[in-house]
């Protein structure tokens, strides 16, 4: 006797998988970027989430629900060669015979020591590496930035594609700074920009904002700025104030520069701001005392080293005797992210990292390898 037939499926029975899928995928959006462990744990689980987790659409959405990349670490170099340094669960490969000049738009830029005719332009979460030749400008020391450059880009989820390389050399022997630009769809760098300065740059980040790069010069007592759109050039910029314990640059929420200084555990922020005639003028934007630091007193060494905007604040790092903090600028929250604070310069790295981004060879520095070898087996 023939089984009877299957029942005929209940009104709506067809769409639950999509439901049930879109569920998930909302609740996974709300796990927190600056642990991207979780991610990749909940990509275990089963193959369904796995699936929605590398899906390139769910990385879009989670890109725009979070608003900002997370800082997952920062770069310093140390006997002369780039080290990261994890604040997260996430650790990339080390680097080999480079040092960092900067990091931006989701893209490390080194120098390389074994081979200083050339840039290398390094993604730590898909660890892809491209070269670029060295401009020829007469340089003892050098700094800069990579951008990206794909048309409409929102720069929450950059990895790979058109970039520029915004670049600043200065030579001790008289030739003073030149600057250049440089655009991988021709390949070619720019006729520089001169400009005579008799100070040298410091090797602090620099920082875009709008067409500009800025640049400290002679322990914070100058800025340099080199437009690098229209007419291109470069011009110098008094700051605010001296600051014996650090400065970083700054974007600022009305798209303009801001600089922060420390002095005596007090961190003074300041905005660059024109007026209607067109004079600009430095105005405060607040005074935050750092008693949350673990400083036993005065005399305690401390300096300002970095910035970094996060998720839902900007964030600033000062390193001391007791290690390295990244003070939350909206909550004035300290957190401890490195153990040793010898460091004077380091470069935070911004980027979402997610089951979809990152590649195989990567993969297992997410988390120890114990650890995600018992993982794979649920």
């Amino acid at each position: 006797m023939t089984p009877p037939p299957p029942p005929p499926p209940q009104p709506g029975q067809d769409s639950l998988p999509a439901l049930v899928d879109d569920l998930v995928s909302d609740i996974l959006l709300r796990l927190p970027p600056d642990e991207p462990e979780c991610l990749f744990r909940a990509s275990l689980v089963c193959k369904t989430w796995n699936r929605l987790l590398s899906d390139r659409a769910f990385r879009r959405r989670y890109c725009e629900f979070h608003r900002a990349p997370p800082v997952l670490g920062f770069l310093h170099n140390r006997s002369g060669l780039a080290r990261f340094v994890p604040t997260t669960a996430f650790r990339p490969p080390d680097t080999e015979h480079c040092y960092a000049i900067g990091c931006h738009h989701g893209r490390a830029l080194l120098r390389e020591r074994r081979s200083p005719d050339f840039l290398t332009l390094w993604d730590p979460v898909t660890n892809e590496k491209q070269y670029v030749r060295m401009p020829d400008i007469p340089m003892a020391s050098a700094n800069g930035l990579v951008l990206c450059a794909t048309p409409g880009c929102d720069h929450l989820d950059c990895h790979g594609g058109p970039f520029l390389v915004a670049f600043v050399g200065f030579d001790a022997g008289g030739e003073g700074a030149s600057a250049c630009l440089y655009t991988s769809e021709t390949g070619v760098w720019s006729t520089p920009s001169y400009l005579q300065l008799d100070s040298y740059l410091d090797p602090q980040p620099p920082v875009v904002v709008g067409d500009a790069l800025y640049l400290l010069c002679e322990d914070g007592e100058t800025i340099m700025r080199y437009k690098f759109a229209g007419k291109r050039g470069l011009s110098l910029i008094e700051p605010p104030d001296v600051y014996e314990e650090g400065v970083v640059l700054m974007p600022v929420e009305d798209g303009g520069l801001g600089i922060a200084g420390l002095d005596m555990s007090t961190l003074y922020l300041w905005s660059l701001k024109t007026d209607p005639g067109g004079v600009s003028g430095w105005k405060t934007r607040g005074v935050i005392k750092l008693e949350m630091l673990p400083i036993d007193n005065l005399r305690s060494w401390r300096h300002l080293v970095g910035f970094a905007k996060g998720c839902t604040s900007d964030i600033v790092f000062v390193t001391t005797d007791a290690g390295v903090f990244k003070i939350d600028l909206k909550s004035e929250e300290a957190t401890k992210v490195c153990e040793h604070g010898s460091s004077l310069v380091i470069f935070p790295y911004t980027s979402f990292c997610t089951p979809g981004t990152i590649l195989e060879p990567t993969k297992f520095y997410m988390f120890d390898v114990c650890e995600y070898s018992a993982l794979s087996n649920f």
